[in-house]
């Protein structure tokens, strides 16, 4: 499974990555945010986009699950 986290820098985001790194189930995990997490995971890429000028099809093609957590929709 591929997961993308969206807002994964915040402090929601970074418990939802530190719950998705022992899964055997998740095979990707992308944090997407616009500054670089404080914290890194060993599963984990950073993808840094921000929602309201960049274009986030690419990075979330083809994700099985989409976490949004950002402040904007």
């Amino acid at each position: 499974m591929r997961v993308v986290v969206v807002g994964a820098t915040g402090n929601v985001g970074t418990s939802v990555l530190q719950s998705l790194e022992p899964e055997a189930q998740v095979e990707e995990i992308v944090a997407v945010a616009r500054r670089a997490p404080a914290r890194q995971f060993a599963r984990t890429r950073f993808a840094q986009a921000d929602i309201v000028v960049d274009d986030l099809v690419p990075i979330v093609r083809g994700a099985d699950a989409v976490v949004h957590l950002a402040w904007l929709i």
